[in-house]
């Protein structure tokens, strides 16, 4: 009996066992089953093998939209995880560290106690509305409060209950650079009242040059902050930077801690 009339069968058979393959080599399944059907008319025989081909094509092409929108709803995740760390972490550094002021001061100034409780009134105040504000956005994809910006820097320094000095000035910057700057300062910030309480005084150091600005934020406390840069605040001020083509690094320092952001600013010569 001659196998001659099972050969087109066991061709075609062989040719769409290799779609089981194609999740995790579709180029190579799209090449091997275009060759197969192509040396299948090519012999003389006919049939609907040319379906094989065209339908690796499209499951690849379903495959990458698939990952795509992975990627996408990823780093929409991460954006929003960034936002919501950056609006709460700063308030609640800004509160703990006015309740122990008033806890400390209470029985023998009353007064500063006072203060320091108002402090935290605000700073709780000013989280709840940034809050909202970024809960709104979520929901409804429309902005409802002035985006953060270096403009806002004052307001974001009047509750921090210690000196911090600032140095130079930022000069005018496009949008995105600013937010990423602002939110660098008041990470940095607010790492210097978590991890150094003991700090006396903070800096902000702005330096700008041709195409770039680099920011230096310092303490001179001794920070309990791992000089290898971990934890979800020092990744997400580092992924802002790189976002913008910038780099950031932080560590120890003698007599503290220091953060170091470098973000083009383009358009300069």
């Amino acid at each position: 009996m001659s196998l001659a009339p099972a050969v087109p069968y066991v061709w075609i058979a062989g040719t769409v066992a290799l779609l089981f393959l194609r999740r995790r080599y579709p180029v190579a399944v799209i090449a091997l089953t275009g060759a197969s059907t192509w040396g299948y008319y090519l012999v003389g025989y006919v049939g609907p093998l040319v379906i094989v081909p065209a339908f690796a094509v499209v499951s690849l092409g379903r495959a990458r939209a698939v990952e795509r929108r992975r990627f996408h709803s990823e780093q929409e995740r991460l954006r929003i995880a960034r936002e919501v760390h950056d609006v709460v972490a700063h308030s609640l550094a800004m509160i703990n560290v006015q309740a122990g002021v008033a806890a400390h001061v209470a029985d023998r100034k009353p007064e500063e106690a006072v203060k320091a409780l108002l402090a935290i009134k605000e700073a709780s105040r000013a989280a709840l509305v940034d809050l909202r504000a970024t809960l709104g956005v979520l929901r409804s994809g429309e902005g409802t409060a002035p985006a953060p910006s270096l403009k806002r820097l004052d307001e974001l320094l009047t509750p921090v209950g210690k000196p911090v000095e600032v140095k130079g000035e930022p000069g005018d910057l496009p949008a995105p650079v600013d937010v990423a700057a602002y939110r660098i300062v008041q990470e940095s910030v607010t790492n210097a009242l978590r991890y150094a309480p003991d700090a006396t005084a903070i800096t902000i150091e702005f330096t700008r040059t041709a195409g770039q600005l680099e920011i230096v934020i310092s303490d001179d406390g001794r920070s309990s902050m791992p000089s290898a840069g971990a934890g979800t605040g020092l990744t997400g001020m580092r992924e802002r930077a790189e976002a913008l083509g910038g780099r950031l690094e932080a560590g120890r320092k003698p007599g503290g801690f220091e953060v170091r952001a470098v973000l083009p600013v383009g358009g300069e010569r």
